[in-house]
């Protein structure tokens, strides 16, 4: 049996890989987020981590070629636990390739370079962080405690390491004000032009589409109509003002908006060439919003 703390959440892109519960919940609480409804914040022993992936291995062999760490921001465990844990997951799988983790921008501010050289040297090659909007006013209105000056360094700090990046904004946080959205979409595309690695290196940039889960702070502003939602069509054009406002030189940016959440989903493999590619397909989706994801189809 592995243990897990219901409800438990990771990327899309980790949908293939073994799950390891090493936090519970998140020791951050954003407006937005569901994930800490109902979970106390802790860090989990080591050894019943452990107990875990020998139970996995006992299920699944060596099936598993990447691995992701629970919960909210799982980075944020000391880098000594973090290696003990990436050693010992890759003697048990010998094919593992990867594991990876969701991190809050100063859980890796926390890290020294030589904490995070030995943490992606240990096995831990993908840290995804959300970065959710460029914009200091907003971010500050969500209850994220950072800065994009913070989240810019932290990323930089990652890419020092040899450690990639895969961070997610989110179309529609400063709801139906078109100057707060316009705002936010420029403040974000400016800091994702911020991100771009020295080493060359692949990073990853995901939209999702804000959803509004019962029980959130944000919810409640819903409730007493102090926080009106985008509609589906001011979601796109918020979309086409971020992408507008990003410079033509995001080499390796691999950008995404595949989420459950979005109205329409987009991809690219190298955003840099495929940024205008992008742009008509927005401007197509506007003019045709049958083509767009019905709303009952949209979750997390």
């Amino acid at each position: 049996m592995i243990y897990y703390k219901e409800p438990v959440y990771r990327p899309p892109a980790e949908a293939n890989s073994l799950l390891i519960q090493v936090t519970e919940g998140c020791s951050f609480s954003c407006d937005f987020c569901a994930g800490n409804l109902g979970k106390k914040f802790l860090i989990r022993n080591t050894d019943d981590i452990k107990k875990d992936l020998i139970n996995a291995k006992k299920l699944f062999g060596d099936y598993y070629r990447k691995m992701f760490l629970l919960d909210g921001n799982a980075f944020v465990i000391p880098a000594d636990m973090l290696v003990e844990i990436a050693d010992f997951s890759y003697e048990l799988f010998p094919k593992l390739k990867r594991i990876s983790a969701y991190a809050h921008a100063k859980d890796i501010l926390a890290k020294s370079h030589q904490e995070l050289q030995k943490i992606s040297d240990s096995g831990v090659k993908m840290v995804y962080l959300g970065i959710e909007t460029g914009d200091d006013d907003l971010l500050t209105q969500i209850n994220k405690r950072v800065t994009s000056d913070e989240i810019a360094e932290a990323a930089h700090k990652l890419y020092k390491a040899n450690i990639s990046l895969s961070a997610t904004i989110i179309l529609g946080l400063a709801g139906n004000d078109k100057e707060k959205s316009k705002k936010h979409a420029q403040k974000t595309a400016q800091l994702i032009n911020r991100l771009v690695p020295e080493n060359n290196m692949a990073w990853y940039i995901s939209a999702l589409t804000l959803m509004i889960p019962p029980q959130t702070r944000i919810y409640n502003k819903y409730k007493t109509q102090e926080f009106v939602p985008l509609t589906h069509i001011e979601i796109l054009e918020e979309l086409r003002y971020f992408m507008l406002n990003l410079n033509d030189n995001l080499e390796r940016c691999i950008f995404r908006s595949n989420h459950a959440s979005n109205y329409l989903p987009l991809e690219s493999n190298n955003l840099a060439r495929n940024k205008d590619k992008l742009i008509e397909q927005i401007n197509f989706a506007l003019n045709n919003t049958d083509i767009l994801r019905n709303e009952s189809f949209r979750g997390l």
